[in-house]
Formats: C-alpha cells, structure tokens, sequence
C-alpha cells in the first residue's frame, strides 16, 4: 500500500466518522471540496458542491438522529477509494415527507470517491433504496 492510498483511505475513514458517526455535519468541508461533484444525488433537487453533501447528510441525519456506518470494505488505488458499507439507525425523525415509523434500519451501500488537494472532488455511490422503503414499510 502506498502512503497516497494510506492518506486518501484515511480521509474516507475519518469522514465516515466524523461526519456520519459523530454527526458533525458542518465537519464536512474539512473532506469534501467546496465545488465537488455528486454523481449520484441522494436527494431529489440537491444542490451542486459541498451544500448539497451538507443537504444530504443533514436530511439522513435528521430521519436517522442514531445513524451509523460502518465500513465493511475499503479501497484504494491511484486517486480513487471505494467503500462498501452498512449503516444502521432508527427512523425517529421526517423523511422526504413521510412520517417517523420507528423502525430501526440497515442499509448496504457502496460509493466511490476521487481525491484531489486532500479533499472528495467527485463521488459516486449507490445505497440499497428499495430494501430501505421495504425496512420502513413504505412499500411491500
């Protein structure tokens, strides 16, 4: 493993748990570039750049007070890392409209990120959307 790998596994790493475990939302930028891309919004009329990650995080969040995410895999090579993950929480607050159901979660995800100045400057990722309507009873 290179020390480029180290570095940019270890700002993913620290990002999942400062931001996401300790729900430190506003930690954000000190991870993500203020203009960074999301390939894949989480949220219907996200803005561009780091508002929009702050949106996100803000949004889960506040439908999940408890989430967690643990990082089941993570890779580097180059300037990229990939992270396959499983959040758990309880849905105790709003989300997107619907009501709190009570019901604790676990979601599986993957996302894959581009570094670039010590910093996520691009991101794709994927999250189990379907299995998380089902756990919450939204839908069949």
């Amino acid at each position: 493993i290179t020390e480029m790998s180290n570095q940019i596994e270890t700002l993913v790493r620290d990002f999942f748990n400062e931001v996401w475990n300790q729900s430190n939302i506003q930690a954000a930028g000190k991870y993500y570039a203020d203009d960074y891309v999301d390939h894949n919004p989480a949220v219907p009329g996200q803005p561009a750049g780091l508002p929009g990650a702050k949106l996100v995080f803000g949004a889960f969040k506040t439908a999940f007070p408890d989430l967690k995410h643990t990082l089941d895999q993570v890779l580097s090579t180059g300037d990229k890392v990939v992270t396959r993950y499983t959040a758990r929480g309880t849905n105790t607050g709003s989300m997107m409209g619907m009501p709190p159901t009570g019901k604790t979660v676990a979601i599986t995800g993957i996302e894959f990120y581009r570094i670039a100045g010590g910093k996520v400057v691009e991101r794709w990722g994927n999250f189990d959307q379907f299995g998380l309507m089902q756990q919450l009873g939204a839908i069949p």
